[in-house]
């Protein structure tokens, strides 16, 4: 085994290596021959101080291109790369350091990494002129990356370089991903929806990658898509009712975004006709998940309204029924032949997620015919009525509508279990009285007749790529230790 990922990029520059393959964040661009000798360079700095084959490298380091070549470069050598979460407190990370441990910190932004606990170098550190790292077989375990954390503190699992791009490379022709794309990737580098969605997916199409600074302002983010003529990008349902309120008053033109995709959360219809009525672009889900791949997608126009997703060429879809085979919904489980290696040091959620050759995936979804699938929420969120079950985001999606611009976040009391009991966090919208937010919201769920408590909140967190954040939500309401 010996860097098939380094290889297929290469493959692509010897094919295009004068077409840009990254423009950065501060709009300077590289070109795929460009990039590929960075990615040699930087392995070769890697080499010099002794990261080998099998060792683990840690990232602190905003977007830019040579984080995107630093990745290359730790698969070169045969390493695996652990990202440093920018949301990491200090215990975060001491956390994340004793389950990793790495032989190296590449460092370019703040962390909490002890001093002398782990050497430190930067990217200057390491983009020298020293002898090329030797082309050793080595067994492609390539990066230790971590689950989104909205249901706990983040799971670190890893992925082979030869499944990674198989299961890539079989997206790209499901989805209809061409050489002349332009990807937008508005997410930190640190997290798989970048990386999968938007890095790789780039760079083995040999299409034109953008990064741009997670914290851009809406405006921001919305005029650089414009800019950039891009014509894929993914986002969470979050992120395009943002574009949304943010093209209300403008001219807007993202007629070119011929796939702008969206997955990782509960997608309701009313996010996908406003962003057709003022972006003019046409939503198309997707789901799947850090540990497993991309699963499902409807890039069928007559799919584009329903949520219905069929399978990715290659992965097998049942439900397991959550109560009984009648209700029409379940668990849904996949099987693939590319998917990663499972969670590190979580012997107990390896045991739940991977059993004999499924993936067992924590989402509830519903068949909607001809194969096709549309997700629900998570098992640990629903909840029992008079009825029939009604999961949490969905419920959320009601108060929204009887509350216009209010956030709800809706928490089981009882997670995993059958329950009656939520609590509900409602942070009222602008313009929106507390008390008024709070009757609206009072109202759908008496109409559902749960044993609801409602909290006002300041803030509604969220995780690094944009997820609520749960966990946040329950330690500050106490029903959970940390």
């Amino acid at each position: 085994m010996t860097a098939v990922l380094c290889q297929a990029v290469a493959d692509v520059a010897a094919r295009r290596p004068d077409h840009v393959a990254v423009v950065d964040v501060d709009g300077s661009q590289i070109r795929y021959r460009e990039l590929v000798a960075l990615g040699e360079r930087l392995a070769a700095g890697l080499y010099a101080r002794g990261v080998r084959a099998g060792d683990t490298v840690a990232f602190a380091l905003p977007n830019s291109v040579r984080y995107v070549a630093l990745i290359m470069a730790v698969a070169r050598v045969g390493a695996r790369y652990v990202p440093l979460m920018r949301n990491f407190t200090a215990a975060d990370t001491e956390r994340a350091v004793g389950q990793a441990r790495p032989v190296l910190l590449v460092a370019g932004r703040e962390h909490h990494v002890a001093p002398g606990t782990v050497p430190v170098v930067s990217l200057d550190d390491l983009d020298t002129d020293a002898p090329p790292a030797p082309d050793e077989p080595h067994a492609g375990l390539f990066r230790q990356l971590w689950t989104s954390g909205s249901t706990g503190f983040p799971k670190m699992m890893v992925w082979r370089q030869d499944k990674f791009v198989a299961e890539r490379r079989r997206w790209l022709a499901d989805t209809g991903i061409v050489a002349d794309d332009v990807f937008y990737c508005r997410h930190p580098l640190d997290v798989a929806h970048a990386t999968d969605l938007h890095v790789f997916a780039a760079l083995l199409s040999g299409a034109r990658l953008v990064l741009a600074d997670p914290d851009d302002s809406p405006q921001a983010y919305l005029d650089r898509l414009q800019r950039e003529r891009a014509t894929v990008m993914s986002a969470l349902p979050a992120h395009y009712e943002m574009l949304v309120r943010a093209g209300a008053d403008a001219q807007v033109d993202l007629s070119r975004l011929r796939r702008p995709l969206c997955g990782g959360a509960y997608l309701s219809p009313d996010v996908v006709r406003a962003a057709a009525d003022t972006l003019g672009v046409h939503i198309r889900q997707i789901y799947g998940s850090t540990e497993f791949g991309l699963a499902l997608g409807n890039m069928a126009d007559e799919l584009q309204t329903s949520g219905a997703m069929p399978p990715v060429r290659g992965v097998g879809a049942r439900l397991a029924p959550l109560v009984d085979e009648h209700t029409g919904i379940g668990e849904l489980v996949l099987r693939s032949d590319c998917t990663s290696e499972g969670y590190l040091f979580a012997d107990a959620a390896n045991a739940r997620t991977f059993r004999d050759g499924e993936f067992w995936t924590g989402d509830v979804a519903q068949e909607v015919g001809d194969g096709a699938f549309r997700i629900i929420g998570r098992v640990s969120e629903v909840l029992s009525t008079p009825d029939g079950p009604v999961l949490a985001p969905v419920l959320d999606a009601e108060c929204r509508a009887a509350s216009p611009g209010t956030q709800v976040v809706s928490l089981p009391l009882d997670p995993g279990e059958l329950t009656d009991r939520v609590l509900v966090a409602v942070r009222p919208g602008p313009g929106v009285a507390a008390e008024d937010a709070v009757r609206q919201v009072t109202a759908v769920l008496a109409g559902h007749r749960l044993a609801a408590t409602v909290r006002l909140v300041d803030e509604i967190p969220h995780t690094p790529v944009g997820k609520i954040d749960k966990p946040a939500l329950r330690r500050q309401f106490e029903l959970v230790s940390r």
